[in-house]
């Protein structure tokens, strides 16, 4: 694929699900995310990295909960804000 232009035809499920072929995502590297662009009477997709994977980096490895993991950082990030303000505030 890469910078090469190729056009297919897809069929449409009852639902509306569109199936794009292996080759079409592994060479457009597609996980689980695409963005949607409606033009008039066209359609484009573009891959977009999911927003948990980027995150996950900066969750302790052996982690089995992922979601726990986060919320636990976020509240960390919280307090130590506050911590923050209240510093300035007093100062």
């Amino acid at each position: 694929m890469g910078k090469m232009t190729e056009e297919m035809l897809a069929k449409v499920d009852e639902k509306g699900r569109v199936l794009l072929p292996s080759k079409v995502r592994r060479g457009l590297k597609i996980k689980s995310l695409v963005r949607m662009r409606v033009e008039r009477d066209s359609i484009s997709l573009t891959p977009v990295t999911d927003p948990m994977v980027s995150v996950t980096k900066y969750v302790l490895k052996g982690t089995k909960d992922v979601e726990t993991e986060i919320r636990k950082l976020r509240r960390k990030a919280e307090k130590e804000i506050l911590k923050e303000v209240v510093k300035v505030g007093t100062s």
